[in-house]
């Protein structure tokens, strides 16, 4: 039992630096930018129906 225990721990210690190591180098927001800007070519090269 207590190796569960320790085993858990630890996973949640790692889980913990990974979600920091997120945060601190804005790892989020640089991911959304480079898939926003992927779209944002997929979008550009689509044909729009301008009807007005």
């Amino acid at each position: 039992m207590l190796k569960v225990l320790i085993i858990i721990l630890i996973v949640l210690a790692v889980l913990f630096v990974l979600t920091f190591g997120i945060y601190f180098f804005n790892l989020d927001m640089k991911l959304v930018r480079k898939i926003y800007e992927l779209l944002g070519k997929h979008y550009d090269n689509i044909e729009k129906d301008r009807k007005l």
